[in-house]
């Protein structure tokens, strides 16, 4: 497990020095730590602890009143890049940050967290768990294989705007600078590590170099601002 959570981290580092590519590999080792399927066990399943286990659940409450598209995972920034004159909007993984309606230390089981919590709703009516990000990204869009014809529902989100939010700039309507999926992996990944640092403390010694690993997490994300 060690290894896995050495590169997650690695790659959350990345993802927030401003690579979003690799939110496909977060996606890949999410999958490897989580996922069960008819084939293989996921490795926290192998270890006796995934049933038992309460994961970070960072997202807001979806409401299913909502006639609008929902974001329950990340949020939105407005602002300008540094070397661009407009200003521009996108998602971005909120991680620990307070935010309204949020919370950083609540915690649910693993099939409400994995399957049942919705974290997007698109205009069309469309409902996304982390489990359907996760495999979509990691089987479908280039985490371990590249499918030539992606899930339309997932394509629509990633690739075609159906939350069908824009920037109002002078009047006119633009598009995000980004797509709400890689924040998502990227949020998804931190609920991950939170937890997976709680079994830790269950299974290896405190002094084991896995906690390393770990505090140099912390501080990197304690370093970070919006």
């Amino acid at each position: 497990m060690g290894d896995q959570i050495q590169f997650m981290v690695e790659s959350a580092k990345s993802y927030d020095q401003g690579f979003e590519g690799e939110a496909k590999r977060l996606a890949t080792a999410i999958r490897v730590l989580v996922h069960d399927t008819t084939q293989s066990n996921a490795l926290l399943t192998q270890l006796g602890r995934i049933k038992e286990t309460l994961f970070y659940d960072s997202a807001t409450d979806f409401d299913p009143n909502n006639l609008t598209s929902s974001n329950c995972l990340t949020t939105i920034k407005v602002g300008k890049r540094e070397g661009e004159e407009q200003v521009g909007a996108e998602y971005v993984a909120l991680l620990d940050r307070v935010h309204s309606g949020r919370s950083t230390t609540k915690r649910v089981g693993f099939e409400r967290w994995w399957r049942r919590s919705i974290i997007y709703r698109d205009l069309p009516g469309r409902e996304f768990s982390r489990r359907d990000l996760v495999r979509a990204v990691a089987d479908q869009d280039g985490g371990v294989h590249v499918d030539p014809v992606l899930q339309a529902e997932y394509a629509d989100l990633s690739r075609f705007n159906s939350l069908g939010w824009k920037l109002v700039v002078n009047d006119e309507p633009k598009d995000f600078n980004n797509n709400p999926v890689p924040p998502s992996i990227r949020q998804i990944a931190h609920e991950v590590l939170k937890t997976v640092k709680d079994i830790s403390l269950q299974l290896f010694p405190n002094d084991d170099p896995v906690f390393k690993v770990f505090r140099t997490y912390e501080e990197h994300c304690a370093a970070l601002t919006l």
